[in-house]
């Protein structure tokens, strides 16, 4: 998934379901016990580097990358990724921030899984994007 892809999901669910520009933004993954579940972090910060790569951050974590936390409302992140990327930040390939350790010495370790979709939770008020095994890898 590259960020056009995330901007053209999210204007699609817009168009469905109104309501959910007041969602919260979050990332979601399927565990790896096979259980079917799906486990979902809110996202308080984004941020790109010179590796045309494009990363959503989890709640708790936007410090570590120097970053400003924000609660991020769906309408209000459309509208930050729209008014910050340009033709060349809309095709960086986007991961979730999925695992992120503090090492010793201060600095930051990561683990960065790919998006591969979006889905919404009308009863949660989520508007989330998927990462790491596909539902159809779970066993």
């Amino acid at each position: 998934m590259i960020v056009r892809n995330i901007v053209e999901d999210v204007e699609s669910v817009f168009e469905s379901l109104p309501e959910s520009k007041e969602f919260d933004v979050a990332f979601a993954c399927y565990p790896e016990d096979g259980s079917g579940n799906i486990e979902l972090r809110t996202i308080e910060a984004i941020h790109w580097d010179d590796d045309e790569e494009f990363f959503l951050v989890p709640s708790g974590c936007a410090k570590h990358f120097s970053l400003q936390p924000t609660q991020y409302k769906a309408g209000q992140f459309l509208d930050v990724l729209k008014n910050k990327i340009n033709d060349e930040i809309a095709d960086y390939c986007a991961y979730a921030r999925a695992r992120v350790k503090i090492a010793k010495d201060g600095s930051v370790v990561s683990l960065n899984s790919p998006l591969w979709g979006t889905g919404y939770h009308e009863q949660e008020q989520l508007l989330y994007f998927y990462h790491g095994k596909q539902s159809n890898d779970v066993t």
